[in-house]
């Protein structure tokens, strides 16, 4: 029972917080909009010192330190393989994570960046609409570990909640 309340609370809080970035992105908004308390402080403070670096040698020590900081996607999926209750389930979607994101990045970074402001919107829009499908899901799953069950689409290889424990 505690595992289901902790599950079901991770799905509603990462659920939420996903369908939040997505409404953001699906009304004209970015996801760095939303603002989490005390991050804004940190990220400025450490900004003002990381600068003197960018146009110098060490911008190469700098991005290798970088690559062993955990980025802000990460932390939806960690608690997203967390919350599916499947250690099979939350390692194939870390793994897809994995797998998916050079080519995602690539693309984005040389394709998106490349066209005009009003596709870039569209596809920020329409990815936005991808996040409040996913987060739908997250908060469905949250709300099966608390017993209150809402139609979601499933996804292959997604175990709802409480399945792994018999339920």
């Amino acid at each position: 029972p505690i595992a289901d309340l902790l599950r079901g609370v991770v799905g509603l809080a990462v659920g939420g917080f996903i369908v939040a970035t997505g409404v953001r992105y699906v009304i004209g908004g970015s996801g760095g909009d939303i603002r989490i308390p005390g991050v804004q402080r940190v990220t400025s403070w450490l900004a003002a010192r990381v600068h003197r670096y960018v146009n110098s040698p060490s911008i190469v020590g700098l991005g290798a330190v970088h690559a062993f900081l955990p980025c802000p996607m990460l932390y939806p999926a960690y608690l997203f393989a967390f919350a599916s209750g499947s250690p099979t389930t939350g390692g194939i979607a870390l793994g897809a994570l994995g797998i998916g994101t050079i080519p995602a990045v690539f693309l984005y970074g040389t394709i998106i960046q490349s066209v005009d402001v009003a596709h870039r919107r569209r596809v920020h829009r329409l990815l936005g609409v991808v996040f409040v499908m996913l987060g739908y899901v997250l908060l469905a799953h949250g709300l099966m570990a608390l017993g209150v069950h809402l139609p979601h689409p499933m996804f292959p290889h997604y175990q709802p909640l409480g399945s792994a424990m018999g339920h």
